[in-house]
């Protein structure tokens, strides 16, 4: 066997590890963390950190699972277990990543099965840890890390109430905790406890009858807004947990930009300025077929109209999707879905984009694709609610199927049970210069597209080349054995593009391999007959 093709196949190999066709390698962190590496971009590795019995850890955008504290500098995530779903695991790692702990069994089915978690990524680092809530039975409940944080000692749950009732909580700004409850008839109440859960502070009823929109707590004040039948948006505030003001309302100028318009998911966050910004996708209601066309709205001030944060793709059948934001500092990112292909239902393929404001969400800058090199179709997806503004980055965890390589959300919204793959990984800020930086440097190096890359006969390559040279384009199947030849000559700079008839191959895994000069580039494809 020659040199090159002895290369070729420990690449291959390499490649098939972080795909999951060969079960990838855990590697230790700590004492009490493992991670596994599923798949990569260009950035660094995502990184699968636990698995669930199903995918609803993430279901809704009225779940925060992961949480990060600026105060602390850390992480906190919560997500229901794979051998018993009702159990519920944390994950806790410092903003630079430098080592995990992973607790398990948190959340040991004391009230019933756990459902919906939140994190609340609590505390000040002077040993005040941070909690967690859930919904579970007839009354959900709160754990709290007594330890202080990474410490690994978590006390009892505490019932909080509300049966049947989603429930999320955070931190005020004296220390407390003050958690909702949306219950299956939609009323909305509120309880405020004590650090150690041991004492209820005050309760009540926040309104009955309306949908809720959102909840946060930054800048000193919390805020809850909620909206009517008739799409009027109303909210409420306090600073104390205890006295609440009146109901507001709220001035939405809706965009409006189909026919027939939906809105669908809804959520907001408060900048560091105690100022709300609220954020959903707007769905046309005449396109009866998954993905749907929408674009993504943030009102960042009642009676202004609206900013199309998903404007960059303003063609009339942009599938913008699921959005979720975050805040801090004088920055707002939001991170939503957008498909990659043009296939329906479960082979549809979400890509996340995140788009940046400077300026607490007046103006938005150009979305950027995180997840272009992932080969699991991602979904779900949530952002932590703050911004590390000492890194210039958002942390979110996401789903993949462990069943199949399917569209998790539309798994979940078809009832589907499969386990998931909990992933986790951040978006960095590009600003101007370093958007620069980052363009010219890609313009140095290879780059291999295929799309699609699940195939029935025929799909487009795309190849961007830094410079004249000689490259060879080929196709080699499963087990490494060179199928067809596409290209092997001198090339000019630029972008090129080939489209590849399969109707000679047999339907399987296959991968592209783009050798250069200087390095070489392997994407992986499917065909299915």
């Amino acid at each position: 066997m020659g040199l090159q093709k002895q290369i070729l196949i420990c690449v291959l190999l390499a490649y098939f590890v972080n795909a999951g066709v060969v079960p990838a390698i855990k590697v230790k962190i700590d004492d009490e963390a493992t991670y596994t590496g599923l798949s990569s971009r260009v950035t660094q590795p995502a990184t699968a950190i636990d698995s669930s019995g199903n995918g609803y850890t993430l279901w809704t955008q009225m779940q925060e699972c992961i949480g990060y504290n600026p105060i602390v500098n850390a992480i906190q995530i919560v997500n229901r277990a794979f051998s018993d779903a009702g159990i519920l695991n944390v994950h806790q790692a410092p903003g630079d990543l430098s080592y995990w702990v992973h607790d398990d069994s948190v959340y040991k089915k004391d009230f019933g099965g756990a459902r919906y978690p939140n994190s609340i990524a609590s505390g000040d680092g002077s040993g005040n840890g941070p909690h967690i809530c859930f919904a579970a039975g007839t009354s959900g409940g709160a754990i709290y890390e007594y330890g202080g944080w990474f410490s690994s000692l978590w006390d009892m749950p505490v019932p909080i109430g509300w049966a049947n009732a989603r429930i999320k909580g955070k931190q005020l700004p004296d220390g407390n905790i003050l958690f909702i409850g949306v219950t299956i008839n939609n009323d909305i109440y509120w309880k405020t406890m004590t650090p150690d859960l041991l004492n209820v502070l005050s309760q009540g009823m926040v309104v009955n009858g309306v949908y809720y929109w959102g909840f946060d707590i930054n800048g000193g004040i919390a805020y809850i807004f909620y909206y009517d039948a008739g799409l009027n948006i109303y909210y409420k505030t306090t600073t104390n947990g205890i006295t609440w003001s009146a109901q507001q309302p709220y001035n939405m100028v809706w965009p409006n930009p189909y026919s027939y318009n939906i809105i669908g998911w809804t959520q907001m966050a408060v900048t560091d300025a105690g100022n709300p910004l609220l954020i959903f996708d707007n769905w046309n209601g005449n396109d009866t077929s998954y993905p749907y066309y929408s674009k993504v709205y943030v009102s960042y001030a009642s009676g202004l109209p609206c900013v199309e944060v998903s404007s960059t793709f303003g063609a009339p059948d942009t599938e913008c999707f699921y959005p979720t934001i975050a805040t801090g500092g004088n920055k707002a990112a939001v991170l939503y879905c957008m498909p990659r292909n043009n296939e329906p239902d479960s082979l549809n393929w979400w890509d996340f984009y995140v788009v940046w404001s400077t300026d607490n969400g007046v103006t938005w800058g150009t979305p950027v694709n995180y997840t272009q090199s992932l080969i699991n179709r991602p979904g779900l997806q949530q952002l932590a609610k703050r911004i590390d503004t000492l890194r210039n980055r958002v942390y979110y965890v996401y789903e993949v199927d462990m069943v199949n390589n399917i569209d998790p959300y539309w798994h979940l919204m078809n009832l589907g049970t499969d386990p998931m793959y909990i992933c986790f990984d951040y978006a960095p800020y590009v600003g101007i210069e370093e958007k620069n930086k980052a363009q010219n440097l890609k313009a140095e190096n290879l780059k291999l597209q295929v799309l699609p890359n699940i195939v029935s006969h025929t799909t487009q390559l795309r190849l961007t080349i830094p410079s004249k040279q000689r490259i060879s384009l080929k196709v080699y199947d499963i087990v490494g054995r060179e199928v067809l030849t596409i290209a092997d000559r001198i090339i000019d700079a630029g972008i090129h593009s080939y489209s590849l008839n399969t109707s000679n191959l047999s339907s399987g895994i296959y991968f592209l391999v783009l050798e250069g000069e200087k390095e070489s580039k392997i994407e992986k494809f499917l065909i299915v007959r």
